[in-house]
Order: C-alpha cells, then structure tokens, then sequence
C-alpha cells in the first residue's frame, strides 16, 4: 500500500531527514505494484537498507520505493537466488549455514543485496560483483523487466554502471561449497577487525567517503586533524576517521556541511578531492 507523508527518519541509519510525499514497501515487485507508482510521480527512488544515504531534512517530493522481500533460495549448480530486499549479513549467515563460501565479506556490510548490487558494496579486498551472476529488474522508464547478465554492466570501486532507471528485484549469486569452520572463522575474523576499527552503536552510515586509489579516506582526514572535528549535531567518530556520527534527533544539513568541509581541508592540505560514498538525496540547497 502507497502511503504518504512517510517519515524518513525512520527509513535510515543515520535517523534523520524529511517526510516523503510518497512511499512504499514492495511485498513482490510486481508489475501492477510499480504501475500504481508511474501513475503518482516520475520521481522515484529506490532504498535499500538505508545504510548509506542522507535525505535532506526538507523531505522527497516524490516517491521512495524499498523492497520488503527478503528471501533467500540455493537454486542448482551452485547458485543462490537472492531478492534484493535481504541485508548482506543474512545472506553472508545463509551461505555460512549451508557450507558455501564467496560471501564471508557480506557480514559486516549494513546494506541490502540491491544496494550492494547498484554500488558494488564490497569489504576485505572482495565486491558483490565477484559473485554476482545476473540481475533481474524492472525498468521504471519503459515499463519491462529485464535480465542483466554480469557481463552486460560495468563495475568499478563502490560503481556499478548499466542500471539506471532499474529496480532491481532480485539477483542469482555463484558460490562454492567448502569447509564450515573456515567460513565461519573468515566471518568472524572481519567481524573482530570491524568491532576494533569502526564504530557501532550509534547513528552512523559506514563509511562516508571511498578511498582513493592506494590511500585510505580515513588515515587523510586523521592527518589532516579532523579526529573528532564536530559541526552542529554531526561529529568525525574517534574511532575511524572516515566513519561520521551523529546526536540523537540531528539534522541532515550538518551531515552535508561536514562532508563539504571535510573535502575542503584535506584538498588543501593534501591536493586530493575525496569522493563521497554516501548518497544525499533531496535538496540541501
């Protein structure tokens, strides 16, 4: 059911921004579900998991989609069926329950396996692309479902190029059979390192900017005395450099400003221009 005024606060890790003037949670990804939503608004965007993006405190004029689906299924020939509403730690405990590994770096990421599809989410050197096998969508401009195959879109570091205008509903992952043990050791392994490096327990959205090639976001913005740098309700955890905490109740504008200042410093201070891995949705202007 499409229901209005939704507040987004309630939709993300980051526990803040504005009312959605549409929303609604996908139980199939049917077509008449999506039809219902063409004929309200050409406004549309898909959440995930809410994990990385930031809406504006000013709300979304249009509508957010999120897949309520989360069901996972060990199809043959060593494949999983996957619908994109699943978190990438379910699928990573799934794999781990059944002997299969190529999902050990999901346990960690607090995303869905379609936002890990459409950004590339990846950890420890592996990427949803590695396992990726095709994607199955609906796009929201021509109105047809649609079948990627792996090798009909291009990935790059936290990219994925090719979806556009595609709700991505469900997607097969190729895995592997082996030991139990060694995969859950894996598993806990990035587990330990994350709970030692990364903060937990508070208002945050991972980590906030991508690293650029052979440095790391956080070890720059540390260098650059950022460590605990606060603007308003948002602060640089002193934990990890690259991981932004906010109070109870902040507001997305302190996120946005602390991100535009963060970039102005560590380009004047090191000639590099940090990309953000965050998404801001709506209008900051």
């Amino acid at each position: 059911m499409i229901k209005r005024n939704v507040n987004l606060s309630e939709k993300t890790t980051y526990k803040f921004g504005g009312l959605a003037n549409y929303y609604l949670e996908l139980k199939k990804g049917t077509e008449e579900e999506l039809a219902k939503c063409r004929n309200l608004t050409n406004d549309i965007y898909i959440l995930g998991n809410g994990s990385n993006i930031a809406f504006s405190d000013k709300g979304y004029p249009g509508m957010i989609i999120k897949s309520a689906n989360n069901h996972i299924k060990l199809l043959p020939d060593n494949k999983l069926e996957v619908y994109s509403g699943a978190s990438m730690p379910d699928i990573a405990r799934f794999c781990y329950q059944n002997s299969l590994k190529g999902a050990e770096f999901m346990i960690g990421i607090p995303g869905t396996i379609g936002g890990g599809v459409l950004m590339n989410a990846g950890a420890y050197g592996a990427s949803t692309a590695d396992i990726l096998s095709e994607v199955f969508s609906y796009n929201l401009v021509i109105s047809r479902e649609k079948i990627f195959k792996k090798e009909d879109l291009k990935f790059g570091y936290r990219t994925t190029e090719g979806l556009d205008g595609e709700f991505v509903y469900k997607v097969h992952l190729n895995i592997e059979p082996d030991d139990k043990k060694s995969i859950r050791l894996k598993q806990k392994e990035y587990l330990e390192h994350r709970k030692k490096t990364q903060p937990s327990g508070i208002y945050n959205a991972g980590s906030v900017f991508k690293n650029p090639k052979g440095l790391h976001s956080g070890e720059l913005i540390e260098r650059a005395g950022m460590k605990g740098y606060r603007l308003g309700t948002v602060s640089i955890s002193e934990k990890h450099g690259n991981f932004f905490v906010a109070d109870k109740n902040a507001k997305a504008i302190d996120l946005y400003n602390l991100v535009l200042h963060v970039k102005d410093v560590v380009y004047q201070k090191f000639a590099i221009n940090l990309e953000e891995e965050i998404r801001f949705v709506g209008n900051f202007g």
